[in-house]
């Protein structure tokens, strides 16, 4: 039975600035800008979340360390070659399933992770600018609770 034609919505009104959507597109954008400042033609924002993910954790499993630094799949594999290829991190098969790769730092990623640590701080510092201490643990606050709400749709598990 065919269904009857729907009448088209009516268009909303809304200020753009206003939806949380297109401010954390723009936030981030903002975030990759004052990164590449201070970290010219070197490591970017998902390769130091990985390096920081194995310098805390010790070796993990690709599909543990996605899920500790909030990577897709896709994005995970391409920064872990990546990594690799720049001798900062290896891979080998895991002992106790050879179909999966487990991912550790090298000493020169455990030396690069060190020195990039001051940096990363600089970037966090420069992107909240501007607001107060409690400011800035509110909104870290908000987007963990707002992250935490949603994080079935994003597929992240431990192994």
């Amino acid at each position: 039975m065919a269904s009857p034609r729907q009448r088209p919505l009516e268009p909303v009104e809304f200020e753009l600035a206003g939806m949380i959507g297109h401010l954390l597109r723009t936030c981030q954008q903002l975030h990759v800008a004052i990164w590449a400042e201070h970290f010219p033609g070197g490591l970017t924002s998902p390769q130091f979340a990985l390096l920081h993910a194995l310098a805390h954790e010790g070796p993990l499993t690709q599909t543990a360390l996605r899920s500790k630094v909030r990577l897709d799949r896709s994005t995970t594999a391409d920064v872990v070659r990546r990594l690799a290829a720049r001798r900062l991190v290896s891979q080998v098969k895991d002992p106790r399933d050879a179909r999966r790769r487990v991912v550790r730092l090298t000493s020169a990623g455990r030396a690069l992770y060190a020195e990039s640590t001051v940096r990363a701080t600089q970037v966090n510092d420069a992107m909240l600018d501007g607001l107060d201490v409690e400011q800035r643990e509110r909104l870290v606050a908000l987007l963990t609770t707002l992250l935490e709400e949603h994080k079935g749709l994003l597929d992240y598990r431990e192994d």
